[in-house]
């Protein structure tokens, strides 16, 4: 098992490497807008740092396609957010970003909550209900969507102060926690020729699409810790509970330990609600906004 648990953690951090080279294509890319996405898509298209950090990404996806089956869904998700450690490591030397303290902390409090979640040992439904998956797609995929697009579509105030990237981070982490459900699932059930034929991998595709863009946007008016972290600690939460949701049909428990995911959401709400929301006064933690 150790060379799988270490596939998953490279693939981590690959994926913290290429939204390094997101966040410097961000600053000369052209303003973002969730309404314009086609102006969104040609402008990226034709950055090489973008697809440098894309190219990334997708070699972290084809390791984890390796890893996925081999381990289980706790095991899995804490050798992921044991990569956390490395997208500090990055953020501090590359892009400079040094959080406050109780931003920190509360970061910190998230993950732990992050990882006693993945510990509730969710079961893994052998046949997916097409019905339940169809549900949880449309409040999935649809809800962070509408949220984004209608909240893209006011003007940002003059003088407003940068914001943290929390509502950011959330709306991605769902998208792309619904992805990697998705993607677990199919890996589970394997890479056959039908699998390309299911709803699986073109609701994986939609959904780290969706979860990407928005994540690139943010990152052009907010740090990478921050909105990176909250996104991954959020996705990999959605992860679990959605292998336990879409397992509540079948006979025996949803989750083997269900008192450390009663444990572990709390604290992961309760550290969205406390992180600071905006960033402090003084030019310490600017982020890179778009200009006008």
């Amino acid at each position: 098992m150790a060379l799988p648990i270490g596939l998953a953690f490279v693939s981590g951090c690959l994926y913290y490497l290429g939204f390094v080279f997101f966040k410097d294509a961000a600053a000369v890319l052209p303003p973002l807008r969730a309404t314009r996405p086609g102006a969104f898509a040609g402008s990226v298209v034709r950055n090489g740092r973008w697809l440098v950090g894309a190219a990334l990404m997708g070699a972290g996806v084809v390791i984890q396609v390796v890893a996925a089956p081999r381990l289980p869904i706790p095991v899995l998700v804490t050798a992921l957010l044991t990569g956390l450690a490395a997208l500090v490591v990055l953020s501090l030397a590359v892009t400079g970003e040094r959080p406050g303290g109780a931003e920190a902390a509360w970061l910190t409090a998230m993950a732990a909550g992050g990882l006693l979640v993945s510990w509730s040992s969710p079961a893994v439904p052998a046949e997916v209900p097409g019905v339940s998956l169809a549900l949880l797609a449309v409040v999935s995929l649809g809800l962070p969507v509408l949220l984004f697009t209608v909240g893209d579509a006011r003007p940002d105030g003059r003088h407003a102060r940068p914001l943290t990237g929390i509502a950011y981070g959330v709306g991605a982490g769902v998208l792309v926690g619904f992805a990697e459900l998705a993607f677990n699932l199919q890996a589970r059930a394997g890479w056959g020729v039908d699998a390309f034929t299911g709803p699986l991998v073109p609701l994986f595709l939609v959904g780290v699409t969706l979860g990407l863009a928005q994540l690139q946007m943010a990152l052009q008016r907010c740090r990478l810790l921050t909105v990176v972290f909250v996104a991954t600690v959020v996705a990999k939460a959605f992860l679990v509970v959605g292998c336990g949701l879409l397992a509540l049909p079948a006979p025996g428990p949803a989750f083997t330990t269900p008192w450390l995911l009663a444990a572990g959401l709390p604290l992961i709400v309760l550290s969205l609600v406390l992180i600071p929301t905006h960033e402090p006064t003084g030019p310490a933690h600017e982020p890179t906004r778009p200009s006008r």
